[in-house]
């Protein structure tokens, strides 16, 4: 009996060796790489912007315009969303910095219709050069 169990053991394990082999046998193989590192990030200033808004007569957002973005940030794409209070975005927009001399400023349109009601703050962000 104990013959018969080593047996069984040893065949149960050359199958899922077998069966473990034929699985791995139907992987792709290729030369694509993966890697991993680190990199030091820098900003260029975004954490201290502040915006203005225009509000039509229908007291909804037409445009906002943020100014005094850091000459730094020249090249970068800066992005904006109007937030409501609960943290959902209801709109975004994104432009890219150009013409920048001691500082930059960018203007944004084409919002939507967002009640200026329901903006509780801006949301900035900048990613580019």
């Amino acid at each position: 009996m104990k013959l018969l169990a080593k047996f069984l053991g040893v065949a149960l394990a050359v199958a899922a060796t077998f069966a473990a082999c034929g699985a791995a046998a139907t992987l792709a193989l290729g030369s694509r790489s993966v890697s991993a590192g680190n990199a030091s990030v820098t900003s260029c200033g975004v954490s201290s912007l502040t915006a203005t808004r225009k509000v039509d007569n229908s007291g909804n957002v037409t445009q906002v315009n943020v100014a005094g973005i850091p000459a730094t940030c020249a090249g970068a794409t800066l992005s904006i969303a109007l937030v409501s209070s609960t943290g959902a975005a209801l709109a975004s927009s994104s432009t890219t910095l150009t013409g920048c001399t001691t500082t930059c400023a960018a203007t944004f349109t084409g919002l939507g219709t967002i009640s200026a009601a329901n903006v509780a703050r801006f949301s900035f962000g900048a990613t580019g050069p």
